[in-house]
């Protein structure tokens, strides 16, 4: 076993010499064989080790004796130990889960505290593979989901991982380490502890090498799904028109031109640059691979506030925000004011001559202040709103349509405006109404600038 191990943490590149560890120490067989394994190879890769053994509070003296065996052997061994407490049932009250998942988050939070720039290890062995991967099968898992336990993610290693827990106790029988045995193991209160308890061995009955080929078939799953990861990226960056952290646009036709299990993978990318990929699964995926059929305006409201629109020809996925209110502010001659809902500053100056300016942050544009006539304000859209054009006036809310403006966006565009004139749709549009000409005696100057968030 010790060469099993070795070669899988050679395989997977989990550690380079001099790394920090720290090893997470129930006490059980399990993580016993792993500190005692890694102690061995440290002597000549020169990695450090801590153990960290997390005391839940659940079982009394029995746990005391676990806690007080793991100091034990990591004192004759030379080993840092470094012992946690926590309240589990108190806290998974007050987080609203489990104690077996408030747990297993306790412990990790706790390995990390440790980690210090380096690794965890952890004893996960084959029979945990066979049992996660049965569990979720049960719950109705994907591809993704039957690549089951993987030897290294993120900064958590499994060198136990191909190894069975019959191999791991033979290997402590034959190294004469002695080890704990949680009694909780054996009670069939626990999802997992029944499967591992009654299903697999009922399953091993039938098929002697059950949990072996589970855990084969995860590695199958990992590969293809691996393949069908960089097939999806690829897809994803081809259908991508803009991305940001609270939009994420794609080209609809790309979308529509994919299979739907690879449409279906590259919404889950858009989720996830978003960051908004828990609680969304399947039903979601279908729904939107559905929604890709509906016309152009239609919109659909997804979990964590999440919104995706089809707009001409684009898929949006983007925050989904309260919605916009109105604002209208009066513009003061030869002063600037700050419009908050638009994140602009904006001031209307009188000049004798035509004065524009253009840069990163602001752009200016010059009207025939004469032809204006009435006070203006900086608003958004109202009913009756109509723009000068070169062949006459239209209704704003038509221009909107005409100019493929996202219908998300069209009332909280900011406007240059009388009470029913539009002089400048901000970033789109200018009046034709409004235009200097050769009789122009007075210019007005309108700058606006973007505010800049620090």
């Amino acid at each position: 076993m010790q060469n099993k191990v070795w070669q899988t943490i050679e395989k997977f590149n989990m550690c380079r010499q001099g790394t920090h560890i720290v090893v997470g120490v129930s006490g059980g067989a399990d993580s016993v064989a792993l500190l005692h394994l890694l102690n061995r190879f440290s002597v000549e890769e020169g990695w450090s080790l801590t153990a960290v053994h997390v005391h839940h509070g659940l079982r009394g003296e029995e746990a005391d004796g676990d806690r007080d065996f793991v100091q034990k052997i990591c004192h004759e061994w030379g080993i840092s130990c470094k012992v946690y407490y926590f309240d589990v049932a108190k806290e998974a009250k007050a987080r609203g889960l489990g104690t077996e998942e408030t747990g297993r988050l306790l412990r990790y939070e706790a390995f990390e505290r440790e980690r210090q720039g380096g690794l965890i290890a952890v004893a996960h062995n084959k029979n945990d593979q066979g049992e996660t991967i049965l569990m979720r099968l049960c719950r109705g898992a994907g591809v993704s989901g039957l690549t089951g336990i993987r030897p290294v993610r993120d900064f958590i290693i499994r060198p136990l991982l191909f190894c069975s827990r019959m191999e791991i106790e033979r290997y402590c029988q034959e190294e004469g380490l002695s080890y704990c045995e949680d009694s909780t193991n054996r009670e069939n209160i626990y999802t997992r502890n029944r499967i591992r308890n009654q299903v697999l061995p009922l399953l091993e009955e039938i098929y002697p090498k059950a949990t072996e080929h589970i855990a084969q078939t995860a590695e199958i799953m990992a590969e293809e799904e691996e393949f069908l990861v960089e097939q999806a990226s690829a897809l994803f960056n081809k259908a991508l028109k803009k991305k940001d952290r609270n939009e994420i646009v794609l080209d609809a036709e790309c979308l529509k031109g994919m299979h739907r299990v690879m449409a279906k993978r590259v919404f889950a990318m858009a989720f996830e640059g978003l960051g908004r990929k828990k609680d969304i699964g399947s039903v979601h995926y279908e729904m939107l691979v559905d929604f890709l059929g509906q016309e152009s305006g239609k919109s659909l409201h997804l979990p964590n506030h999440i919104l995706a629109e089809l707009s001409y020809g684009s898929f949006i996925l983007r925050e989904e925000h309260e919605i916009s209110k109105p604002f209208s502010y009066l513009l003061p001659l030869n002063e600037e004011i700050f419009v908050p809902e638009a994140k602009l500053f904006v001031g209307i100056y009188l000049c004798t001559e035509k004065r524009t300016e253009k840069s990163e942050d602001s752009c200016t544009k010059v009207f025939d202040y004469d032809k204006i006539g009435c006070a203006l304000f900086c608003r958004t859209r109202q009913n009756g709103d109509r723009l000068a054009i070169k062949n006459g006036r239209k209704k704003l809310k038509d221009f909107l349509i005409d100019e493929k403006i996202p219908r998300g966006e069209r009332d909280s565009l900011p406007l240059i405006a009388t009470e029913k004139d539009v002089l400048w749709l901000v970033n789109q549009r200018v009046s034709a109404a409004y235009q200097p000409d050769e009789n122009t005696k007075k210019f007005l100057t309108v700058q606006i600038r973007r505010f800049i968030e620090e």
